[in-house]
Parts: C-alpha cells; sequence; structure tokens
C-alpha cells in the first residue's frame, strides 16, 4: 500500500506524541525526593524534545536525498573548464625537470600551447664581450723597485756601515770598533785606511771617511736597484747588503755590466738561491768577459781564492745582520712599558704577616736549645 504526503505526516506526528509520552511516563516514575538533578535534566530533555518537533515534523518531508538514476546531471565535456595556469605550469615544469636542458640562458618554447619556461645559467650571451669590475677598496700596488730604506739610517751606526765594516775587519759583528777602524794599511795596494768601510781618499778623520763612503755607497745603491728592476728583481736584506760590501770592495765588479745583478739573474735561473746564488754572482762578477779571464789581482786572479773570500765577507755580513736584528728586538722589548706591580699599604703588609705566619709547634731539637 502507498502512503500519501498527509498520511506520512499524521503518523509521523502520532509518533511523536508516543513517544512524548513515553517520556512523560517515565519522568513520574522517578521518585520526587530521590535524585531531583536527574528529575530536572530529564525534565530539560522533554522541552527540548517538545520545541524541536515542529521542525522535525518538517523537515521529515525532504530527508530523501537520494537521486534518481534519470535525474543526475551528466556534464558534457564542453563545459568542464581547462586546468589554471599554475597547474599547467608546475606539470610544465616536472615534465622538464626529467629531461636534459640546455645550459644556455634562452627562453624554453617547445610548443605554442606550452607556457614559456626560463632555465638559468650563469653562461654568458653569446657574442658579448667579458667586462671586468675591480672593487674600489682593492689598490694594485706598482712593483717594487727594491731596496730597504732603513739600511743608512743612523749614520755609522747604520746596517750598512755595521755588516761592511764587518766584512772588512773595521767593526765586530755587534758593532763595535775593531783597531782596524781608526786606521790601518790597505793588504791589496798599501793604501791607509780610515773609518768602517775602509776608506783610502784622503780623509782627515774616521767619521769623515765614513760619511763620504756612506754617500757614495747610497747613490750606488740606486743604480743597483735600477738594474734590478730591470731584470725584475726583488733584491732581498741579504742580496742588497752584498751587493753593497761587493760596491765597496770593487765597484768595477758590482756595477760592470754584465755585473752584480745580471750574475745574479742568471743565479736565480740556474735554480740557485739565498746564500747559494749571492755566493755565485759575487764571485762570477770578478770574472772578465772581454779578456775571458779573472779579474782580482789582490786575490790572486783565481776562483777558489776569489770564492773562499766572498764566503768569508758573505758569512760575515750573515753574522752582523743576525746580531743587528736581534738588538733591534731587544730594544723594541726594552722600550715598551711594562706593569708594575704596586707595594701593598703596610696595613695588608702586617695583615699577610700575621695570616700566613707559621704557628706550628717548634721541633724538640729547637725547643732544647731554647730551654739551654
Amino acid at each position: 500500500m502507498q502512503l500519501t504526503d498527509s498520511m506520512e505526516e499524521k503518523l509521523s506526528c502520532s509518533n511523536y506524541r508516543l513517544a512524548l509520552r513515553l517520556c512523560l511516563h517515565e519522568f513520574n516514575a522517578v521518585p520526587i525526593g530521590v535524585a531531583p538533578l536527574v528529575r530536572l535534566s530529564f525534565f530539560s530533555l522533554l522541552v527540548l524534545f517538545a520545541s524541536t518537533q515542529p521542525t522535525l515534523a518538517q523537515d521529515s518531508i525532504n530527508l530523501d536525498f537520494t537521486v534518481a538514476q534519470t535525474e543526475r546531471v551528466q556534464p558534457s565535456p564542453a563545459d568542464i573548464p581547462p586546468p589554471s595556469q599554475p597547474i599547467e605550469a608546475v606539470s610544465h615544469v616536472r615534465q622538464a625537470a626529467t629531461k636534459p636542458t640546455d645550459s644556455s640562458f634562452k627562453v624554453d618554447k617547445r610548443n605554442d600551447q606550452q607556457p614559456d619556461t626560463i632555465a638559468l645559467s650563469f653562461d654568458l650571451p653569446d657574442g658579448q664581450p667579458v667586462t671586468t669590475t675591480k672593487p674600489a677598496s682593492i689598490v694594485q700596488a706598482a712593483p717594487r723597485v727594491g731596496g730597504q730604506a732603513n739600511i743608512f739610517v743612523g749614520g755609522s751606526d747604520s746596517l750598512v756601515a755595521r755588516t761592511v765594516g764587518h766584512a772588512e775587519g773595521t767593526r765586530t759583528a755587534n758593532g763595535s770598533k775593531t783597531r782596524a777602524y781608526y786606521g790601518h794599511s790597505d793588504p791589496g795596494n798599501g793604501v791607509w785606511n780610515l773609518g768602517s768601510f775602509s776608506y783610502q781618499h784622503a780623509a782627515q778623520s774616521p767619521k769623515e771617511a765614513d760619511e763620504k763612503q756612506l754617500q757614495r755607497l747610497q747613490a750606488q745603491a740606486e743604480t743597483i736597484r735600477l738594474r734590478a728592476a730591470e731584470h725584475r728583481l726583488n733584491l732581498s736584506l741579504e742580496e742588497e747588503l752584498n751587493a753593497l760590501d761587493l760596491a765597496n770592495q770593487s765597484p768595477l765588479a758590482a756595477l760592470d755590466t754584465p755585473g752584480y745583478v745580471e750574475w745574479l739573474k742568471q743565479a736565480h735561473d740556474r735554480g740557485l738561491a739565498g746564500s747559494e746564488a749571492v755566493l755565485w754572482a759575487r764571485t762570477q762578477s770578478y770574472w772578465d768577459v772581454r779578456r775571458n779571464r779573472w779579474d782580482a789581482p789582490g786575490l790572486g786572479n783565481s776562483e777558489g781564492h776569489i770564492t773562499h773570500d766572498q764566503n768569508r765577507r758573505l758569512t760575515a755580513i750573515a753574522r752582523a745582520l743576525d746580531t743587528y736584528q736581534q738588538q733591534q728586538v731587544a730594544r723594541q722589548q726594552a722600550a715598551e712599558p711594562q706593569d708594575k706591580v704596586a707595594d701593598k699599604p703596610p696595613q695588608e703588609q702586617l695583615a699577610d704577616r700575621i695570616i700566613f705566619q707559621d704557628l706550628s709547634p717548634p721541633k724538640a731539637r729547637v725547643v732544647a736549645q731554647a730551654k739551654n
């Protein structure tokens, strides 16, 4: 039998009344003096249930949410909107990630329908020149001509005077003056020498001799530095001091062409360095390339004698230089202010004596001596 809408509504209402009566019956069955809170809660539920009856009765008509097969909407392909642009771009990027991409910085247009993608690269575009910009804080320093600016400072007590003087035998390694400083006969030509550099050109005193030879060596040092710069040599302190000592011993050997600088360049080209390069250059400086023979009469014109003498002078320069540098370090340390701990006031000194005095009992021997 098929029910009409009015019959279904009446049935729903009758079921509701029946349920309400049952609830009232159970409510009356609860004793009045027992569990008043339970009765009150039960009564609240009845009121709530009674207030929702019209809404339930109204909603009971439309509670069927089933849709008949014939009433379902079948959308056509034309009604389906295309995917949004971000989804398409993401899918395209995923597809591009699985394939090798070109390393150039170009727009990748695989077809007209897909969006453009850009592949990152640090390569320069074709045909664009490379330009570099130097930071403003970095200054390109010019190549140093060479030389130590302070080796002439101090006059007779300068580094040049002490090292060359020690090689001449007029100064000790620590800079003191020997008897030869005040005058001696040159072992080579017999001329009277004065001062640190064994000066033999009409000086009235050792001090005057040092002043004249220092001026001469300063001019020769400038010539040596310029020639070293021409050969792209950056002279070390050892190399320059030996060049000046050679110029003091024999200006022709040091400043001729080829001279000390040219022979030192050849020594470096041969793989020599340090003292070995200096010794080889000093020895070869006495070789006369024009006459193809040694030119050192005072040294017997013998390579062995020349090498021995140059090695002696080189060693003396190194010893005097080392002593000079040690003295400079000691002077700097002595000049630095040292922290001095202030003496304690008399009150604190007295407190220290009381606190730290020895209160241990004296030994037996000491006690016996005290009794006697």
